[in-house]
């Protein structure tokens, strides 16, 4: 593929402008703690360019009364998620000096559902001084990353880091926070890949970040 259209592609798919006929994954956000419609939107809009940087097929809608976007509609071969954001925080926590930020419901093998709670979020992204919209959609990208890889789906650093610090807070803020290798790999080889993204090599030509480990 030339660099200009791996560009072209590269940058559709940071975009999130993935079609609902390629996805393998496909991430319904629900609202139960009273966001306003535009927060809600920027909120999702965040976790899908999370989520695209991994490289994995995947489209994160926001559903629910106060959208248009269709989410009952269901595609042969795509797996699908449900994610609530609520207000409250976890009823049953294994620490409770550390509220989670969020809670999956997974085995081994992943899940299908999934809550993050904005009580919590805001707290940390308060102690932090970043916007706390970042950390929800970061906290809802990690549990994504549960429920497609399993509950021991931890990783030293990175988004799926289990008890992210201070260091971690401000590489969300300056847009430094992925996914390490090992979880992008596993999500390439059990979803696959999004179409047109480019290898490494390629991206570093154009200028598209890529981590390194």
């Amino acid at each position: 593929m030339s660099n200009r259209g791996c560009l072209i592609l590269a940058l559709l798919v940071l975009a999130s402008e993935l079609s609902a006929e390629t996805v393998a994954v496909d991430v319904h956000v629900y609202d139960y703690s009273g966001l306003r419609p535009s927060t809600f939107q920027t909120f999702v809009t965040q976790t899908q360019k999370i989520m695209a940087e991994t490289g994995l097929s995947i489209q994160v809608k926001p559903c629910g009364r106060s959208v248009s976007v269709v989410c009952e509609s269901q595609t042969r071969g795509t797996r699908y998620l449900v994610v609530r954001v609520v207000a409250g925080g976890a009823k049953k926590m294994k620490n409770v000096r550390r509220p989670p930020l969020g809670q999956s419901f997974a085995d081994a093998d992943g899940g299908k559902y999934a809550s993050v709670f904005l009580e919590r979020v805001q707290d940390a992204a308060a102690s932090s001084n970043i916007p706390w919209i970042t950390v929800l959609a970061y906290a809802t990208a990690h549990e994504i990353g549960h429920l497609l890889l399993g509950n021991q789906a931890h990783t030293p650093r990175g988004v799926m880091k289990a008890a992210w610090d201070r260091i971690d807070y401000e590489a969300m803020s300056q847009n430094y926070l992925h996914f390490s290798e090992e979880p992008v790999r596993q999500l390439r080889s059990r979803y696959g890949s999004a179409p047109g993204i480019c290898n490494e090599s390629q991206r570093l030509k154009l200028g598209v970040e890529v981590e390194h480990e």
